[in-house]
């Protein structure tokens, strides 16, 4: 993959995380949860932006990053998780997507990492740091409204 296709599939996946986390915060009834999804949702975004900003950097056309933007599997997954809502999982099934969304997200970075240098390298590895310690906060966030449903 070249790094303007690697980044494509980046911004794609920080847009789809920002909407299931927006779309989270929606779902959710305790303020907590819905302080703590629209914090991830919004550094998604930033990170879609900054993603963006490098892209044109390295000579490619700056991808649009909005709500409509992301993947057909992003949108589909997120219908899911409404369906899931819907089928009263609760606060906690919805804690659980996002906990696996950040799972995946991290290895789309760790996988895209094989493939860029230089300044994107350190942009990428910086972000990736950032999920990390986001999936550690949510994991915090889930021990008071129970575990993962086995």
């Amino acid at each position: 993959m070249t790094k303007l296709e690697t980044l494509d599939n980046l911004v794609k996946i920080c847009v789809d995380s920002a909407e299931r986390y927006r779309r989270a915060a929606a779902d959710v009834g305790k303020e907590k949860l819905v302080q703590f999804f629209t914090q991830q949702e919004a550094a998604r975004r930033r990170d879609a932006d900054e993603l963006n900003l490098e892209r044109k950097r390295l000579g490619g056309e700056g991808e649009k990053v909005g709500k409509e933007s992301g993947s057909v599997g992003g949108f589909i997954d997120r219908t899911a998780m409404d369906l899931s809502v819907v089928m009263s999982k609760g606060d906690t099934g919805v804690v659980e997507w996002c906990r696996e969304d950040a799972t995946d997200v991290i290895a789309a970075y760790e996988k895209a990492l094989r493939d860029v240098d230089g300044t994107t390298r350190s942009t990428l590895e910086r972000q990736l740091a950032e999920n990390r310690a986001s999936l550690a906060a949510l994991e915090k966030v889930l021990q008071p409204y129970g575990h993962p449903r086995s």
